[in-house]
């Protein structure tokens, strides 16, 4: 099942503790980001950008499946990841079709 908004940033929170980063605005140095853009994906209310998923992971010390699957974009049960194509300087990616 994929997670929901409440349960990932309830795992955002957990991991922040466990990391003993004490603010977004912490995490957001670590990850090179902004809290908001961080709050928002943890929320569910946008999907992170390709470039940004692996250092939003590194920032949380996990891998970039692990990130998809606790913000929502991926279940572990049913789905596969999503495919990542690199062309030059220009990365995309697209999930699945169920």
């Amino acid at each position: 099942m994929h997670a929901t908004a409440e349960q990932s940033f309830a795992w955002l929170r957990a991991r922040m503790a466990e990391l003993d980063i004490a603010s977004l605005d912490e995490l957001a140095v670590r990850c090179s980001s902004d809290k908001g853009n961080i709050s928002r994906i943890f929320h569910q209310q946008q999907r992170p950008r390709v470039d940004a998923l692996e250092p939003l992971a590194n920032g949380l010390e996990v891998s970039v499946y692990e990130l998809l699957v606790r913000i929502g974009a991926v279940d572990p049960e049913d789905d596969t990841p999503p495919v990542v194509t690199r062309s030059g300087q220009k990365i995309t990616f697209r999930w699945p079709k169920c």
